[in-house]
């Protein structure tokens, strides 16, 4: 009872963690995606070699250990919810009371911070990192987690790497973290080579960067210029004190928003960034906590109202592994009636940001056809997708369009030149390729 009493706080996190998740991530794709992936490896799949992964596949093996007990998207989400809760450990271990300070952020973000995806799992790590240098941890120990970044994205891990070696300006440190280093990325290489998936990862991983950078170069000028002061604010802070670790980490953050410079992204940058100013600061008023408080209630009561049209409409859905999946009524009789069409055919395929949920709900394999996005398929994946159209025979796509700047219309529109139309059904055109 003591030890309850001792953590509520942190049961009260997990409790409001999925409780967002569930009814502020309703019409999220991203988070049906991940689940996707997540699910993908539970039924045996092989990231790169049987779907389209773009980045080292941490996120997705570690949700599947949820999976392990059920393998449902609620399950997917009260993982993300733990993982969520141990995060705001360590900020609360960094800040105590000064972290309701970062609570109006999180709740203006209208709570997307705790969403599930692999950016989430880097700031994960990226503090995780933090709460190591100020505890003057095992530099075995800080390789390991850079390590275990580094499989997390891939291309943020190298850059972390690189400045937390900066940071240390002793050789013996920096050699022990690399030695640390060694066994997980060996292993990482020894499971390619086994599943026979190294092509496919350097393809999709490595120079299919070309392709999803000029695809996705989003920038927004507004994030661009608020990440110019983040930015400024570190590049003092490492001027006056070069030694400090904090300051180097959250440089590195700074790529987050490469190659996409959007709200999403930023939210990680700005939210480290007052971590650290935070921790450094001493002496704050008790009514500056209390109105942390306050407005954090005041965003979780507008999100709840801003959603409120849909709550009145809103059901839980019915379709295998989607307990605790919220949509609307009108979507779910939708989603039933082309599920049972879908169902129907032997040899069938969806081309649409629906394409997961449908795949799932039917135990079909997931392919590269179900995040259907530029610079997802590889270098020169539009090409290599338009083949893949061409040698498959006697099948129907359910195929829908999008106006979408990351959806790839390409393959979209030769799906229908390539194919007979058949018939509509719902918000899905139905092809056939003979």
């Amino acid at each position: 009872m003591k030890f309850i009493k001792k953590h509520y706080k942190y049961y009260l996190c997990f409790l409001i963690i999925l409780l967002s998740l569930i009814f502020f991530g309703y019409n999220n794709t991203d988070n049906i995606w991940n689940y996707g992936m997540a699910h993908a490896i539970h039924m045996g799949e092989v990231p790169y070699r049987d779907f389209n992964i773009i980045t080292t596949p941490l996120y997705p093996f570690l949700m599947n250990f949820f999976l392990l007990f059920q393998d449902c998207y609620l399950f997917f989400l009260i993982g993300q919810a733990i993982l969520g809760t141990v995060c705001y450990y360590f900020m609360d271990s960094f800040l105590g009371k000064k972290v309701f300070f970062l609570l109006p952020i999180i709740g203006m973000g209208l709570f997307y911070f705790f969403f599930p995806n692999y950016n989430f799992l880097v700031f994960f790590f990226l503090v995780l990192l933090m709460y190591l240098e100020k505890e003057k941890k095992s530099d075995y120990l800080i390789g390991l987690v850079l390590a275990l970044l580094i499989l997390t994205k891939h291309t943020m891990g190298v850059v972390v790497v690189f400045f937390s070696l900066l940071s240390t300006f002793q050789f013996s440190k920096c050699f022990k973290r690399i030695v640390a280093m060694i066994g997980p990325g060996l292993l990482f290489i020894f499971y390619l080579l086994l599943t026979k998936s190294f092509s496919s990862f350097w393809n999709l991983s490595v120079i299919g960067l070309f392709d999803f950078g000029g695809h996705n170069n989003y920038r927004s000028v507004m994030i661009l210029i608020f990440a110019g002061l983040c930015l400024l604010y570190c590049l003092y802070q490492i001027k006056k004190n070069p030694k400090d670790p904090f300051n180097y980490y959250l440089l590195s953050s700074f790529f987050f928003l490469y190659p996409i410079a959007d709200s999403f992204h930023f939210q990680y940058v700005i939210i480290l960034t007052l971590l650290i100013v935070l921790y450094r600061m001493e002496n704050i008023p008790n009514v500056i906590y209390h109105g942390s408080i306050v407005l954090c209630v005041f965003f979780l009561l507008f999100n709840i109202a801003y959603h409120y049209p849909v709550y009145k409409q809103a059901v839980f859905s019915q379709e295998k592994h989607f307990l605790g999946y919220l949509t609307t009524k009108e979507n779910a009789n939708h989603i039933h009636m082309v599920l049972e069409d879908y169902q129907a055919k032997e040899n069938a395929y969806m081309f649409s940001f629906s394409n997961m949920y449908f795949d799932i709900a039917s135990n079909h394999k997931i392919t590269y056809f179900d995040i259907p996005l530029y610079g997802n398929f590889g270098y020169d994946g539009v090409s290599s997708m338009k083949k893949k159209v061409d040698s498959m025979h006697d099948v129907y796509f359910y195929v829908q369009d999008h106006k979408n700047i990351q959806y790839c219309d390409e393959v979209y529109r030769y799906i229908k030149e390539k194919s007979q139309f058949s018939y509509k059904i719902g918000k899905f055109a139905v092809y056939y390729k003979d």
